[in-house]
């Protein structure tokens, strides 16, 4: 029962975060409006990396989101690693769902 109220409250998240956000056109500053934790679960050859076991806001959030990674980065990211990803605050309607990276850092 607990699974499904957390599902139906992310999906209800997700549909308010995309309505709110669908006004704007780009970030062009690139400047960080919202972070999120999570563990570096695949990375794949196009420079992309799936995160999970999400934490926002002080909120588990459950799911999967597509990140870009850094291309020159002075780290290097492998999977299991713990991060924290600043983005642009908005999200892409697509499943998994994806945002605009802007930072991305280890944590311990």
């Amino acid at each position: 029962m607990k699974r499904k109220v957390v599902l139906l409250f992310l999906i209800v998240a997700n549909g308010l975060l995309f309505a709110c956000n669908s006004e704007k056109a780009e970030n062009p500053t690139n400047e960080v409006k919202a972070t999120f934790v999570g563990t570096i679960e695949e990375i794949y050859s196009s420079g992309t990396a799936t995160v999970s076991e999400i934490k926002a806001n002080d909120n588990k959030l459950l799911g999967t989101v597509v990140i870009d990674l850094p291309a020159n980065a002075e780290e290097t990211f492998q999977v299991g690693d713990k991060v924290i990803v600043g983005y642009d605050g908005t999200t892409m309607e697509i499943a998994p769902l994806r945002i605009s990276t802007i930072t991305i850092e280890k944590v311990e």
